[in-house]
């Protein structure tokens, strides 16, 4: 039996996945210009919406793009797509991009997209046995945006994977740890407390939530690159991302951090905590 296409809204329309196209002109396409946001659905609802949306609303005026569509208005349209593909859980993923243009100035209309797929779980031994990490030189150029340029992430998940690692995760000049392709990280130290970057790094949605979850656990936070020094004194190590949830780490490089801790364990069980008021 044929799998039913996903419904996407592509400019103002319903349509099937393969139906959903962009010009080759469009901005998002040639230059890279393009801002996005993923999410997943618990319960058939959006977790975080508004906290996504705040997130891309700032980056676009930040770039000078106005997507066509006003925040109220984006959530009915979510909302519909859930319905009408009827997927259980659902991934979610909304790009905004400068349009069709000639030039590098975009000329029109922005073009915007909202993608609904199936929502699949990442494997249950990454939570319980934890993922190898391969650290790789990078240097977020406009760290407030989540914007479409992956070059890097892309390069180095390949290379990461070919090497015997599960994801590549980027380091400043000095080795130390900023945050992942695609997810925020998390050392947790003696004490016990945490240190994750928040300078030149994307503010994570997820690890906002979290780091809210781990002070009303009086777990102190303190925003820092994680260094080599720390790793080496690191109790447990993970990362967060919202079609992760939180997973562990259980290598970086060589170093070996070791087995899921009691506060990864904690964080993981009030997160779901949290999902499960999803509505």
């Amino acid at each position: 039996m044929k799998r039913k296409e996903p419904i996407y809204f592509c400019n103002g329309r319903f349509l099937p996945a393969g139906r959903a196209t962009l010009s080759v002109n469009d901005l998002g396409v040639i230059r890279g210009f393009g801002l996005f946001e993923s999410l997943r659905t618990y319960n058939g609802k959006p977790f975080l919406l508004e906290a996504h949306l705040d997130r891309m609303f700032h980056a676009a005026k930040e770039v000078g793009l106005k997507p066509p569509l006003g925040r109220k208005r984006i959530g009915s349209v979510i909302a519909r797509l859930i319905r009408r593909n009827n997927f259980g859980e659902a991934l979610i993923r909304m790009v905004l991009t400068g349009g069709v243009a000639g030039s590098l100035v975009p000329q029109g209309k922005p073009t915007f997209i909202i993608l609904a797929d199936p929502f699949h779980s990442f494997p249950s031994w990454q939570y319980e046995k934890g993922i190898r990490l391969m650290t790789a030189p990078f240097s977020r150029l406009r760290p407030s945006m989540k914007s479409t340029i992956y070059f890097s992430a892309v390069v180095e998940t390949v290379r990461a994977v070919k090497r015997g690692f599960h994801e590549a995760v980027y380091v400043d000049g000095r080795g130390a740890i900023l945050e992942g392709t695609t997810y925020s990280v998390f050392a947790v130290m003696p004490g016990p407390k945490l240190v994750t970057a928040r300078e030149g790094v994307l503010p994570g949605v997820t690890a906002e939530l979290v780091i809210s979850l781990a002070k009303k656990m009086r777990i102190p936070v303190i925003h820092s690159p994680i260094s080599r020094a720390m790793l080496k004194r690191a109790r447990e190590v993970f990362i967060t991302s919202s079609n992760r949830e939180l997973i562990p780490v259980s290598h970086v490089d060589r170093l070996r951090i070791g087995k899921p801790g009691p506060v990864t364990r904690q964080l993981q069980e009030a997160y779901q905590r949290e999902t499960r008021n999803c509505s």
